[in-house]
C-alpha cells in the first residue's frame, strides 16, 4: 500500500493569487441554506414575529446567515419531517431517512445494533466491486455545516475477506444525537451542490441541531423506553430435516449407497446432538430493552444566547449481548458584542459503545484462519448453549468517540456580510478482542486497532446585496476554504498464545503476532464566485464558478475548473397572479459540474511500489522476503498509468413545483440526469505484460430518473377541536446505463464483473436456466459432440443452460446481463390525523423493481461441493439450522453428482425479485391539556406510543428482502431488522 504523499503545493499563478487573497473555497458551512426562515423549534414563533421583517434581507440567526430574497424554492420537498420521525427510535440517519425523502435509498441490509449502513441519492455514481467502494458512492453529511469525515475504505486494504473492515465496523452516523437535530435536509439541486464543492458531488445531506437558544421554552425533557421483540416463531430444524434434505437427491437419482454421501454429522441418526429435539433458539434469540433520555437546556439575553444538549441511547437488538449504547453532549453559543458583528461556536461530543454478534463468520473473517468446518454446531442437546460459556472468556471492546465543532465570525453591514471561521471534525475507533483457545481448535486469537480520522477547514467567505434599480437585484458571494484530511491506523494481530490469561497483543506469549500501521492524508483547496441576480422577483438567474486542487491527483490534473448555472421562473406571478387556485408555480433548471475526490493516494504518483503482495496464500496481505519487509511493483492489483486526472460529474435538474388552494396541495416534480465521467476503472491487460490490470480514467455512467413529491391537507381547518389528515407522498424512479468505457471498448470483464455499453451498471452476470435435462436424448449434439462446459458433456439431471453464441460450449460468454441489484423505484406515504389533544401517523416505503441472488439457498442445494470445501463459503452458523416462513422449495432436482456444477451461484435459477411494501412506523401521541396560570412551570406534556418494523409485503423467499448485500446478494448471515415498540413522553418547562 501506499503511505507516503509528497508536499500538496500549488503549481499554477492563478492559484496561488487566489491563495494570497485568503482562504480558498465553500465558506457558507455555517450559513443557513435555505432563503426561508431556520425551522428551529424553540426559536419559530420568537423569530417570526420579531426577526423576519419584508424590508431586512439579510441578518443572522445564531450562527445561520439569512438572506430574506431570492427565488422562493419548496424546500419542503427535499426537507425530513424530523419532530415526528424523533418518536420512532430510529438509532441513524440512514434510518431517519429511508422511505422519507425522494430521491434517497437507504441500505440497512443489517439488523444489527450499530452496524454500517448505506445510502445513496439519485443512483450509482460508480461500480461497486467490494466493500470497499461503497464509500466512494456516498453522500456528504454536514452538521451545522461541518461535513463529517467517516472511516476510509483503506481499512478493508489489508483484510482477506471481503466482510467487515477492521476496527469497531460502527456506523459513525448512529452516533449522532438524534433528539437535538432540527432539520434534515436532502440537497440535490445541481447549483446547491456545487456550492458545497467536491466533497457533495454524491448528494448531500445537510443537518442542523440546535444551535443556539432564540425563544420557546427553556428547558425540554424527552424521555422514551420500549422493548425490541425477538421473532416469535422460530422453525428450528436438526439432522433429520437436513438428511431428509439431501436424501431426495439421491433418491431422484437412485444413487447407489456407496455414493451417498453424508458428512459425519449427519451419518448417524442415532446421535441426539444434531438429530435430537432442537433448543438453541432461545439462547441465541432475545426481546430486550430499548430506552433514549436526552434533555436541552437554553437561554439569552440582549447580547448573546447558548444551549446545552444531553443525551443517552441504548439499543440492544434481538440477538443476545449484541447491542449499541451511545452518549450525547452539545453546546452552542452566539454572541454579538457590537451590531451586526456575531462570534458562534459549537462544539458536539459523541460516544458509541457497541457490542458485536458472535456469529462464526465475522469471528472467522477476522481471523482469517479457517478450523476445520465440516462440522457445524449441533442444533439441539444444550450445544448452543454451551458454546455461550465458552464464548464467556472472549475479551471484546468496541468504541468509537466523535467530536466536532466550530468558531466563526460575521460581520453585517447595510447589505455587506463576511465570514470566516475554523471547523473540526475528529473521531476515533478502538477495538480490542480476544478469542480463547477453546473456541478455535486450541488456538488462540487476539487483535488489537487504533485509529483516528481528522478533517480541519478554514473557511472565509464575502458578500455583497445589490439593488441595482427597483426592477433588477444582483448579489454577489466569494467563497473559499483549505482543507486538510488526515487517516491513521495501528493494527495488530496474534495467533496461538501461551494461554488464555493472556489476552492483550502485548503480554506476550503469542507465538505469531502481526503488525500494521497506515496513515493517508489528503488536502482541498478550492475557490468559488456565485452571482445571483433576479428581475422584479419573476425571472430568476444564478451562476457560480470554482477552482478545486487535490493533493490525490496527479501533480499535471490537480486543479479542476468547474461551472455551474440555473434559472428560475415564477409563474404564478407571470401568468396567475391573481389566481386564487394557485399558491404557488414556479420552474427551475440547473446544471453544474463537480469534481469527485478520488479516495486512494494510489494514483497521485503514477506507476508506484506496493507492500501487499509478498504474501503467500491464505496471508496476502503479509509481506516479506524471506523475513524481511520489501516492495515490489503492483503486478496483481494493476498499475497506474500517468496523466490520470479527475473524475466528475455533470449534473442537470430540471423542478417544477406547484400549490393550491391556499397550499393545502403541494406538488413538486422533478427531472434530473448525473452524467459521471472519467471513472477510473481497473481495466484487464494482456498477461505479456506482466500484469493482470492497469488502472486508466474514461468510464462513463448515466443515472437518469423522476421524482414527485405531494403533501395534501384534505381537513386543513385551524380549529384544532376538529378533525385534520395531512398525507406526505414521495416517489422516485432511477435508471443507470453505462455510456463509455476505456478506450472505446464495448464491454469489458473485470473482477468478476461485466459490463457493456448500453447496460446497467447494477445488473447481474448470470446464466439463463431453462429448466433441467430428463433425458441425454434431449442434450444438443453438434458435429457428434454433446454440449459441454469446461470439457464436460451434459447428461440426464443436468440444467439446462442456454447456448447464447451457439458455439455448443457454456462458458462466460453465455452469461447474460439482467436484472438490476438496485430498486428503480423508492418511495414512502406518511399520513397524520390530529383531532383536540389526539394524534395518530403511519408510515409506508416501498421499493420495487430490482432483484437478488439468493446465495443462501444456493448454499443450501450446493451441498454436495460446500461439504467438500475448505473455505469462508462453508461457514454455517446456528441459524443454519432453520427454516424461513417463505422459504422457496420448488428448485429442479439436479444430478449431486454431475460435475458441471449444476448449482453454481451465477444463473437465474436463484435470482428473485426483491420489490417489497413496508408499515414501517405507527405513532400514537397525547398531548396533556395544561391548565392554570400562564406563569406555570411545565409549559407542554406531551405523551406518545410508537412501533416500528411492523409488517413487510413481498414475494421474496428470504427473512427479509431489505437485508440483502451491495451486490444484490442475499446471503442470510444478517441480524434480523426487530420489531420494537415504545412509550415515550415530551415535557418542556
Amino acid at each position: 500500500m501506499v503511505v507516503t504523499l509528497p508536499d500538496f503545493s500549488l503549481q499554477k499563478p492563478f492559484c496561488r493569487l487566489l491563495v494570497a487573497v485568503g482562504f480558498l473555497g465553500f465558506g457558507g458551512t455555517i450559513a443557513s441554506k435555505s432563503n426561508t426562515p431556520p425551522e428551529n423549534s424553540d426559536s419559530l414563533g420568537v423569530y417570526k414575529k420579531e426577526s423576519f421583517q419584508e424590508k431586512k434581507i439579510l441578518f443572522n440567526v445564531g450562527p445561520r446567515l439569512v438572506v430574506n430574497r431570492g427565488m422562493d424554492s419548496d424546500k419542503t420537498n427535499d426537507t425530513v419531517d424530523i419532530k415526528n420521525l424523533q418518536r420512532s427510535q430510529f438509532l441513524s440517519i440512514q434510518q431517519l431517512l429511508k422511505g422519507n425523502a425522494s430521491g434517497v435509498y437507504t441500505q440497512e441490509n443489517n439488523g444489527e445494533s450499530g452496524s454500517i449502513q448505506s445510502m445513496l441519492i439519485r443512483g450509482i455514481s460508480s461500480p461497486i466491486f467490494s466493500n470497499k467502494d461503497v464509500s466512494g458512492v456516498q453522500p456528504a453529511v454536514y452538521v451545522n455545516g461541518i461535513p463529517l469525515s467517516l472511516d476510509h475504505p483503506y481499512m478493508y486494504d489489508i483484510k482477506q475477506y471481503d466482510v467487515n473492515p477492521i476496527g469497531s465496523a460502527t456506523n459513525i452516523l448512529a452516533g449522532l444525537d438524534m433528539q437535538a437535530i432540527e432539520s434534515i435536509e436532502v440537497i440535490k439541486d445541481p447549483l446547491a451542490l456545487a456550492k458545497l464543492g467536491p466533497l457533495a458531488a454524491n448528494g448531500a445531506i445537510w443537518i442542523v441541531t440546535k444551535d443556539g437558544y432564540y425563544g420557546g421554552s427553556n428547558v425540554s425533557i424527552n424521555a422514551s423506553g420500549g422493548i425490541v421483540f425477538a421473532p416469535s416463531k422460530v422453525k428450528m430444524t436438526n439432522g433429520g430435516y437436513e438428511r431428509a434434505f439431501r436424501q431426495k437427491f439421491y433418491d431422484t437419482y437412485k444413487t447407489p449407497a456407496e455414493q451417498q454421501y453424508y458428512p459425519s454429522y449427519l451419518a448417524d441418526p442415532r446421535e441426539s446432538s444434531y438429530f435430537g429435539e432442537p433448543d438453541w433458539a432461545d439462547s441465541y434469540y432475545k426481546s430486550s430493552p430499548l430506552y433514549n433520555v436526552s434533555a436541552s437546556i437554553g437561554g439569552e439575553n440582549s447580547l448573546a444566547n447558548y444551549i446545552f444538549t444531553l443525551g443517552l441511547t441504548e439499543e440492544s437488538g434481538v440477538i443476545k449481548n449484541v447491542g449499541n449504547t451511545k452518549y450525547n453532549i452539545g453546546f452552542a453559543l452566539n454572541i454579538t458584542p457590537i451590531s451586526g458583528f456575531t462570534v458562534s461556536t459549537y462544539i458536539n461530543a459523541n460516544r458509541i459503545d457497541r457490542k458485536r454478534n458472535k456469529n462464526f463468520l465475522d469471528r472467522l473473517t477476522e481471523m482469517e484462519y479457517l478450523p476445520d468446518l465440516s462440522t457445524p454446531i449441533a442444533p439441539s442437546g444444550g450445544a448452543y448453549e454451551r458454546f455461550l460459556g465458552y464464548d464467556n472468556l472472549t475479551k471484546e471492546e468496541n468504541l468509537n468517540n466523535l467530536l466536532n465543532g466550530y468558531l466563526s465570525m460575521r460581520y453585517i453591514k447595510n447589505r455587506f456580510h463576511v465570514n470566516v471561521g475554523v471547523l473540526l471534525d475528529y473521531n476515533t475507533n478502538v477495538r480490542h478482542v480476544f478469542w480463547p483457545s477453546t473456541l478455535m481448535e486450541s488456538v488462540s486469537f487476539v487483535s488489537d486497532y487504533s485509529g483516528y480520522n481528522r478533517r480541519l477547514i478554514g473557511n472565509a467567505s464575502a458578500g455583497y446585496l445589490f439593488d441595482l434599480t427597483p426592477a433588477h437585484a444582483l448579489d454577489l458571494r466569494w467563497d473559499g476554504s483549505i482543507q486538510s484530511d488526515y487517516y491513521h491506523y495501528n493494527y495488530s494481530k496474534g495467533y496461538d498464545g501461551e494461554d488464555d490469561t493472556k489476552t492483550t497483543s502485548n503480554s506476550g506469549g503469542f507465538t505469531r503476532v502481526y503488525r500494521f500501521a497506515d496513515r493517508l492524508e489528503t488536502r482541498l483547496v478550492s475557490t468559488s464566485f456565485a452571482l445571483d441576480y433576479n428581475f422584479k422577483k419573476l425571472l430568476y438567474a444564478s451562476a457560480l464558478i470554482r477552482y478545486d486542487g487535490a493533493s490525490n491527483v496527479q501533480l499535471d490534473k490537480r486543479w479542476l475548473f468547474s461551472p455551474a448555472f440555473s434559472l428560475g421562473w415564477d409563474l404564478r406571478k407571470q401568468f396567475f397572479n391573481n389566481s386564487t387556485l394557485f399558491s404557488k408555480l414556479s420552474l427551475k433548471a440547473s446544471w453544474a459540474r463537480l469534481g469527485h475526490l478520488v479516495q486512494s493516494d494510489r494514483f497521485t504518483l503514477g506507476p508506484n511500489y506496493v507492500s501487499s503482495e509478498l504474501g503467500w496464500s491464505g496471508q496476502s496481505m503479509i509481506s516479506s522476503s524471506n523475513g524481511f519487509a520489501t516492495v515490489t511493483r503492483p503486478y496483481s492489483i494493476g498499475w497506474v498509468d500517468y496523466g490520470m486526472g479527475w473524475p466528475y460529474s455533470d449534473k442537470l435538474g430540471i423542478d417544477l413545483n406547484a400549490s393550491f388552494l391556499n397550499n393545502r396541495v403541494n406538488i413538486g416534480l422533478s427531472f434530473y440526469e448525473n452524467r459521471e465521467k472519467d471513472i477510473i476503472l481497473q481495466m484487464p491487460v494482456y498477461q505479456e505484460f506482466g500484469y493482470k490490470y492497469r488502472f486508466v480514467n474514461g468510464m462513463e455512467i448515466s443515472n437518469r430518473g423522476a421524482e414527485m413529491n405531494v403533501s395534501v391537507s384534505p381537513l386543513a381547518i385551524n380549529d384544532p377541536n376538529r378533525l385534520s389528515w395531512d398525507i406526505s407522498l414521495n416517489m422516485s424512479f432511477n435508471q443507470n446505463e453505462l455510456k463509455k468505457l476505456p478506450s472505446g471498448l464495448n464491454e469489458v470483464v473485470t473482477n468478476s464483473r461485466k459490463f457493456e455499453v448500453g447496460k446497467s451498471v447494477d445488473a447481474f452476470w448470470i446464466y439463463q436456466n431453462n429448466g433441467i435435462y430428463a433425458d441425454n436424448s434431449e442434450v444438443p449434439v453438434k458435429d457428434g459432440k454433446p454440449l459441454s462446459i469446461n470439457g464436460v458433456p451434459f447428461q440426464k439431471g443436468d440444467p439446462k443452460w442456454t447456448d447464447v453464441n451457439g458455439d455448443n460450449i457454456i462458458d462466460d460468454n453465455d452469461r447474460v446481463l439482467k436484472g438490476h441489484a438496485l430498486p428503480r423505484f423508492t418511495g414512502g406515504l406518511t399520513n397524520q390525523f390530529k383531532y383536540k389533544q389526539f394524534d395518530f401517523s403511519f408510515h409506508c416505503f416501498f421499493a420495487l423493481g430490482h432483484s437478488a441472488l439468493n446465495v443462501r439457498d444456493q448454499q443450501r442445494y450446493d451441498f454436495m461441493t460446500l461439504d467438500r470445501t475448505k473455505s469462508i463459503r462453508s461457514v454455517k452458523e446456528i441459524f443454519f439450522w432453520q427454516e424461513l416462513p417463505n422459504q422457496k422449495d420448488d428448485y429442479p432436482i439436479y444430478n449431486p453428482l454431475s460435475k458441471v456444477h449444476p448449482y453454481r451461484a451465477e444463473q437465474d435459477l436463484f435470482l428473485e425479485k426483491l420489490s417489497y411494501l413496508k408499515l414501517r412506523n405507527v405513532t400514537v401521541g397525547y398531548t396533556l391539556p395544561l391548565k392554570g396560570e400562564k406563569n406555570r412551570i411545565v409549559k407542554s406534556l406531551y405523551f406518545y406510543l410508537t412501533a416500528n418494523n411492523l409488517f413487510t409485503i413481498t414475494g421474496f423467499s428470504g427473512n427479509d428482502p431489505e437485508l440483502v448485500g451491495f451486490n444484490g446478494n442475499y446471503d442470510g448471515y444478517s441480524m434480523p431488522i426487530p420489531r420494537s415498540a415504545s412509550l415515550g413522553l415530551r415535557f418542556k418547562f
